[in-house]
């Protein structure tokens, strides 16, 4: 989702009405009803949740529906492929167990919603929250006992192993191999790029200093390459009431990569959630040791040192950071000497990881502050 939605609620009506009379075959006398837009949570796209009902060969069809818009204004990444993202998933729904929602259709046809989107069925359940974070309030730390976390989490790591599983050729996702972003070094291009033009030309010596390090330490084994989920995290996942995962979400960062990237980024987005922000970890939750010793025994993948690759999730965090601070003063929600885009927990860790000393004065981040 973005900072803000703002999709209009009857324009959106009406748009998601003539979208799905042209998508959905045999689609006709289409009606869009509850249209529902929830406060941003997250730092991309937009959600509408809809109802929709409509007439196909000579019944009555009826759906709960969400649509996802791709951002039309100032955006947390320099680019988006809703296609890509809506292949994969479709490729998962379709030819695997890992679970995601049913994918209608996308469409780039800007004039209806300002950008291009992405239609799917509604999925019931509970997702744990990042503003505030669920490691500091909210269901999952507040209704669960550190059992039922426990099992959450090992619900949640057991679809990530599922995901990375999964043979590409034979859901059809064979060519995202050869994507420009595949591989460790499309990653660090696309997150190189990713910062020199969230960053604007201003200078932010941790993120640098950061990049330096990755080039100068790179390790000879990457360990295997799978299905990179890209956001693989707990706060990514939809949660039914018996804590099974009812849906893995937001697949922006999609990508054919190192298994240990996707590992890193679990780990150092609960390390920023806990640490991070000054709170504990919740009872129930693994440590980082527990947390790979256990993703090892899943997958039956022997990763490499883990290191390396927090230090690159470190860099993509603090990246994006660096990015929000800047969204975040131009749409009036922080001053403009506002210190986050070089001050945040993000770049904080990313310090303490790589030995150097943090950002001074106080951190600031997005949580609390839209």
């Amino acid at each position: 989702m973005a900072l803000s939605n703002t999709t209009d609620p009857a324009k959106a009506a009406e748009s998601l009405a003539i979208a799905i009379g042209r998508n959905v075959p045999g689609a006709q006398e289409v009606l869009v009803t509850d249209i529902d837009i929830p406060k941003a949570s997250g730092l991309s796209n937009e959600t509408v949740l809809f109802s929709a009902s409509w007439m196909q060969g000579g019944e009555e069809v009826s759906r709960r529906l969400v649509a996802r818009i791709q951002p039309s204004g100032p955006a947390v990444f320099p680019r988006y492929d809703f296609g890509l993202e809506f292949d994969v998933m479709r490729a998962l729904q379709i030819g695997t167990d890992v679970p995601v929602p049913v994918m209608l259709f996308w469409s780039d046809d800007a004039s209806l919603l300002g950008a291009p989107f992405m239609v799917m069925e509604r999925v019931d359940g509970r997702v744990p929250s990042d503003d505030p974070p669920f490691t500091a309030a909210g269901w999952v730390l507040e209704e669960l006992s550190a059992d039922e976390r426990a099992r959450l989490n090992e619900n949640a790591l057991q679809t990530l192993a599922k995901l990375h599983s999964v043979d590409l050729d034979a859901v059809g996702l064979g060519a995202l191999a050869a994507h420009r972003e595949a591989g460790i070094d499309g990653q660090l291009a696309f997150w190189r790029e990713t910062f020199e033009w969230a960053a604007a030309g201003d200078a932010n010596p941790t993120v640098e200093a950061g990049f330096d390090w990755l080039a100068d330490n790179r390790p000879a084994d990457m360990g295997p390459t799978v299905l990179n989920w890209g956001d693989a995290r707990v706060g990514n996942m939809m949660f039914a009431d018996d804590l099974s995962v009812a849906a893995v979400l937001d697949w922006e960062m999609v990508a054919v990569a190192p298994a240990a990237l996707d590992v890193a980024w679990w780990l150092f987005l609960l390390r920023h959630h806990t640490e991070g922000i000054g709170a504990p970890l919740p009872e129930g939750f693994p440590t980082r040791e527990e947390t790979v010793a256990r993703y090892e025994e899943l997958t039956g993948f022997s990763l490499p040192d883990l290191h390396w690759f927090e230090v690159f999730c470190a860099v993509r965090l603090a990246s994006l950071m660096h990015r929000a601070g800047n969204l975040m003063v131009g749409a009036g929600l922080l001053p403009p000497d506002a210190p986050m885009k070089l001050n945040n927990p993000a770049s904080q860790l990313l310090a303490k990881l790589l030995g150097l000393e943090a950002p001074s004065g106080e951190s600031q981040s997005f949580i609390g502050n839209r």
